[in-house]
């Protein structure tokens, strides 16, 4: 783990950047224009404006928005609002007041769309093989722009890496009392993991894999994956199962007792013993249903597929592009296990109903 917190350290000394929300325009030159004798007050005509809401905003972000606004001559509103607010305003009926949306899984992005909260869209990106198609939902609703997976953040001295290295592994460590936490599948990536056993094995592998994570890991799902993350902290927890993003952030947040603390811990990928995948969920795009200005969101979400754009996002976000062209830092391949799966995107969307089902129902009986 010290030689994956070095190679993150050497990778990423600049984040750390704080998650922020604001208006990228530069302010109006005090100065008014002169013609001749006199002074003319009169403005110039307004930007078009293209609306972004996301569930994060980090300063490189912001830098990315601001060399879009510089490209095409508009300006961009951006604004940060939490999913549960998202997920609620769609629960609700209650239409966003945005031509992007980013949101931080592909379960989000199928939970939207089946709400009929989004529209389809098809950009260049697509069509000129800049994205795979692995990243693509066939009906054009959502658009993988970085991929991750769920890792096991570990204590060496309770678990064993080969306790960490499976989905069933992580489940049978708790015949030993071993304490295992995850967070609530509303904001962790859970959802697509009981959809990945599903598509890649059985319903049956599926369902019994949602309970025992339910019933066995300590407290049953709560909270965030960063939540987990400060139970191991804490003394509370052995293991956590959490995003990948989430694990790189927590460390390298400044906190110099996190930065010891994963030092100490290990990480890993874990796969299906079955079948050696493991399930790659996706930060998504998508257009809001009533997105006010089409045009313009589909040159933004053009432009995030940017090879140099796609490299800064994967920096930023700790998390692989999802351009073909472009590549991420080697730090990213320090995570043991590697990032890799035989299933498409388009099957997880497929199968993530089927999750959803399963977890409410061992959610119900667990209670």
């Amino acid at each position: 783990m010290k030689t994956f917190l070095y190679a993150l350290v050497a990778g990423m000394l600049a984040w750390g950047f704080l998650s922020c929300n604001g208006n990228t325009d530069a302010a109006p030159s005090a100065n008014p224009v002169q013609a001749g004798p006199g002074t003319i007050t009169g403005q110039s005509a307004p930007r078009p404006v293209v609306k972004l809401l996301t569930f994060r905003l980090l300063k490189q972000d912001q830098d990315i928005l601001r060399q879009f606004e510089e490209t095409y001559s508009v300006r961009v509103e951006a604004t940060v609002r939490p999913m549960r607010d998202i997920v609620a305003d769609a629960v609700a009926g209650r239409a966003y007041d945005a031509d992007v949306l980013i949101v931080p899984t592909l379960e989000d992005a199928v939970r939207l769309r089946d709400f009929r909260m989004l529209q389809p869209f098809f950009v260049d990106a697509f069509t000129n093989g800049d994205v795979g198609d692995q990243y693509l939902d066939n009906e054009g609703y959502w658009a993988g722009l970085t991929r991750w997976a769920m890792v096991s953040v570990y204590n060496p001295n309770a678990v064993t890496k080969a306790e960490s290295s499976t989905y069933k592994s992580i489940i049978q460590t708790t015949a030993r009392n071993i304490r295992v936490g995850v967070a609530h599948p509303d904001s962790s990536g859970l959802a697509a993991v009981v959809a990945g056993l599903y598509a890649d094995l059985n319903p049956g592998a599926a369902q019994v894999w949602a309970k025992l994570m339910y019933d066995n890991s300590e407290g049953g799902p709560q909270g965030s994956d960063y939540d987990q993350l400060n139970r191991m902290l804490a003394g509370e927890l052995d293991m956590a199962f959490v995003s990948m993003g989430a694990c790189a952030r927590w460390m390298l947040n400044g906190d110099p007792l996190h930065f010891k603390a994963g030092n100490a811990w290990r990480v890993n990928i874990p796969t299906a013993e079955a079948s050696g995948n493991n399930y790659t969920n996706m930060t998504c795009i998508t257009m809001p249903a009533n997105a006010p200005n089409r045009a313009l969101a589909d040159k933004l979400i053009n432009f995030y597929y940017q090879k140099e754009v796609q490299e800064k996002l994967s920096s930023a976000w700790f998390e692989f592009p999802c351009q073909t062209f472009s590549e991420a830092d080697s730090y990213l391949y320090n995570f043991p296990g590697g990032l890799g799966s035989e299933l498409m995107g388009e099957q997880l969307d497929q199968n993530i109903p089927n999750a959803w089902s399963i977890i409410n129902q061992v959610a119900q009986q667990s209670r």
